[in-house]
Formats: structure tokens, C-alpha cells, sequence
């Protein structure tokens, strides 16, 4: 079954969107040191230099299992600019859709419930928060989960192992994941892929730990415990991940368990850089494609979910999206000066170390090797606020109105200018 006409329009709506929205924040110079390391990552082996980057302190492939991601060095290699991979990222995120589409068409959804569960999908604060987030491995994740379960839904062997070939190569821990439904698939679908799927993670995640330990590396991840940090926060999250789909996926009864160690991984992390159970980061993106999954499903079986499910997804766009599509945010103010000079930074023959607060400079000119990023010091000031609140320099930067007085930039942020020229958020 081939996507509906409704989700291919919705997909490229969403796509052309949000790589206008990406570049917006790029040029504000906001995105962070994840996208940097990517890009000096896959221009360091387009120049023979290997995964080393000066965000990570170390080569890449020592801190993840992302082999796949050699595929983008050719276009790297072309384009070796970080607009090249939030463009590649939008494509993702909104191909996932198309994807899903099928995959609830497969299950016997009628074209419109299909067609609502893929706009759903774009609609949900978790697929445009993953759009509009840092390049990372995962922002493929509900692509690939989408077109494997298709795979598997038409019970197509080479498929669906080529597709999860691709998710075990995005992120060590899709191993556990394909582990698990790899065992569920042999119980209670089909014998023959199941166990192909699960011999195929086990394998991928043996050759991981064994790389990793001849290279004497240790993987990036967060510690976990059998207790809760931030209860409240991490239910929210969880309504907020299900709402967008009437939480549909609840219809599905004791086969919800099958997301078990998903929300295991978001549940019993220990605090972290940054808290992993919010709408947006990457940790999420695989319970995102399930969610996704499981509301095809649901809307297969029960057709009337549909209606209330483009409800929600609407209202939820509408209320609780969390990027500069949220009610009251505008996008950022460019300051065209700042950037060119972030820009000419491509070229420099000498080493620079770009201050945290300004990793919005490392990521646009990463590609070049000479480009460093300091390590984080929690006593070091100058960040900026996350979103422009201001509409009248929004505007005004358009051309459209004066320019608020005693206003200054920050990070494409428009603040206050206090006594002695130092910013503060308005």
C-alpha cells in the first residue's frame, strides 16, 4: 500500500517548514555542539582524518555505534556545511510519515485513518521537536522503525533485515530494541524473521561491545537505577508523547507491554546532562516510532479513533509544542554580521576554541578541524535565552516597523540593553 495523497502533501508542508525554521535557528547560531560534531565528524573522514571531532575529544565511533552514518560522507563531502544535515534531518522526520502511512494501510486501515495517523505523526510535539532539534543519530530512527515494521507487517525477510541492519548501525542501544521485538516478532508473528532479527542485534551488539573494548572506549550513556528521578516530569512527557494520538495506542491492551523497555530506558535514567524524558531529544525518538506504530495499529482495528486523533494532534500542536511554533515565540532575529563572521571561521588556518555559550558558532564551523569547542564549565556565563518572545523585532527585522529601543541581540534573541551594555532576557 502506498502512502495516501494527504500525508505526501502533509510531509512536504512539514519539510518545508521546518528546513525553513532549521536554517532560521542556524543562522541565529543556535544549534549546539551535537550538530558540529557530526559535521566535523563526517568532513574529517571525507578528508581522511577519521571520527575524531573537537567537540567529543574523541573519535565519534568510540562514543556511539553510528557506522551508518559513513553513508552522508559522500554528501558531506559535497556540501560540507551543517544546513546539509538539518536538511537531511527534516527529510527523515517527515519521511517517517509516509512510512507509517503504509504501515497502517498494511494493517487494513481504511486511506483516511491512515492518512490521519501519518498527519498525527507530523503534528506531534515530539516529531517536530525531534525536526527542530541538534542533528543526532536518532533523528532517522522513526523512519527506518516505520519501514521495517512495514517489512515485517508484509512478511518480507530480506526487508526487513536490510532496514534493521540500517537501526542497528544508528545508535548501540537499537540493538537491545530490535533484540526485544525480534523476540516478540518470532512469538507471535513470524518464526523465521523474529529469529533473524534477533540473531542479527545480538551479533551487531557483540561486535559493538568487542570494538569497544579492544579500543579500550567507553560509550556515552547515562547511569540507571531502579528509582524515578522527576516523576511528575516523565508522566508528563508521556501524555504529551500520546495525546497527539487520542493515546490510541492504549486501545492495544496487554501488547502495550511490547514498549516495556523503552520507557524503561526514559524511566529509570539518573539525571543527566539534560533531562532524556523531554519532547524533542533524541533518547525519545525510538518510543516516538513506536507510539507511532502502535496508534497505526490501533486506528486499523478502530476506525472511529480517527476523528478524535486529528483533534488532539491539532490541539497539541497548538498548546503544547515545544519549539518556535508554540504560541507567543517568534523565530529568531539574524544577525547577519555575527554569522558571516561564525562563517569565515570555515577558513581559518589556525586553531580557535569556541566558548560553550557560543556552540552556536562551533556547529556552523565545524567542518573545519581547526575549529574546537571548550569544555562545558558550569561557573561560565553568557548564555542567551531560548526564544525570541519579542514580536516587534521580530517584525522590525523584516523590514516591517521600527526597532524597539534600548534593545540589543542575544544569540538571536532580542533583550533588554542594561547600564553598561550587558544583556538581560525581556
Amino acid at each position: 500500500m502506498k502512502p495516501t495523497r494527504a500525508v505526501t502533501i502533509a510531509a512536504l508542508a512539514f519539510a518545508a517548514l521546518y528546513i525553513a525554521l532549521d536554517l532560521n535557528k542556524l543562522y541565529a547560531l543556535r544549534y549546539g555542539a551535537d550538530t558540529g560534531t557530526f559535521v566535523q565528524w563526517l568532513a574529517g573522514e571525507a578528508h581522511g582524518r577519521g571520527s575524531w571531532n573537537a567537540a567529543e575529544y574523541r573519535p565519534h565511533l568510540q562514543v556511539h555505534d553510528s557506522w551508518i552514518l559513513l553513508a552522508l560522507v559522500p554528501l558531506i563531502a559535497l556540501a560540507p556545511y551543517a544546513q546539509t544535515l538539518l536538511i537531511v534531518q527534516v527529510l527523515a522526520i517527515a519521511g517517517a510519515s509516509l512510512a507509517l502511512c503504509a504501515f497502517a494501510r498494511a494493517c487494513g486501515s481504511t486511506p483516511r485513518g491512515a492518512s490521519v495517523v501519518g498527519i498525527a505523526y507530523l503534528l506531534s510535539p515530539s516529531a517536530q521537536g525531534l525536526a527542530y532539534g541538534n542533528f543526532l543519530e536518532n533523528v532517522f530512527v522513526p523512519l527506518f522503525a516505520a519501514l521495517g515494521a512495514l517489512a515485517v507487517r508484509r512478511r518480507s525477510l530480506v526487508p526487513a533485515l536490510l532496514v534493521a541492519q540500517v537501526l542497528l548501525g544508528l545508535k548501540e542501544d537499537q540493538a537491545l530494541f530490535v533484540l526485544w521485538f525480534g523476540v516478540a516478532c518470532a512469538l507471535w508473528w513470524d518464526r523465521r524473521i523474529g529469529i533473524a532479527l534477533a540473531g542479527l542485534a545480538l551479533v551487531n551488539g557483540a561486535a559493538f561491545l568487542l570494538a569497544e573494548r579492544l579500543a579500550g572506549a567507553q560509550p556515552s550513556q547515562p547511569a540507571y537505577a531502579l528509582q524515578v528521578d522527576d516523576p511528575l516530569a516523565k508522566l508528563a512527557f508521556f501524555a504529551a508523547l500520546l495525546a497527539p494520538f487520542a493515546f490510541a495506542p492504549l486501545l492495544l491492551g496487554g501488547r502495550i507491554l511490547l514498549a516495556a523497555p523503552l520507557v524503561a530506558e526514559l524511566t529509570f535514567n539518573r539525571p543527566w546532562a539534560y533531562p532524556i524524558a523531554r519532547i524533542g531529544t533524541h533518547w525519545t525518538a525510538p518510543l516516538v516510532a513506536a507510539a507511532a506504530l502502535a496508534a497505526a495499529y490501533a486506528v486499523a482495528k478502530r476506525p472511529r479513533i480517527a476523528t478524535p486523533m486529528l483533534a488532539c494532534a491539532i490541539l497539541c500542536a497548538l498548546t503544547i509544542n515545544d519549539t518556535v511554533l508554540k504560541a507567543g515565540r517568534w523565530p529568531y532575529v539574524v544577525d547577519r554580521a555575527a554569522y558571516a563572521r561564525a562563517a569565515a571561521l570555515r577558513a581559518s588556518q589556525r586553531d580557535v576554541v569556541v566558548r560553550r555559550p557560543q556552540e552556536g558558532v562551533y556547529a556552523v564551523a565545524a567542518a573545519n578541524p581547526h575549529v574546537h569547542l571548550a569544555r562545558y564549565d558550569p561557573r561560565e556565563g553568557g548564555y542567551c535565552p531560548a526564544y525570541d518572545r519579542d514580536a516587534r523585532a521580530f517584525f522590525a527585522s523584516l523590514g516591517v516597523g521600527a526597532w524597539p529601543a534600548a534593545t540589543a541581540l542575544c544569540g538571536g534573541v532580542p533583550v533588554s540593553a542594561m547600564p553598561g551594555g550587558t544583556p538581560a532576557a525581556r
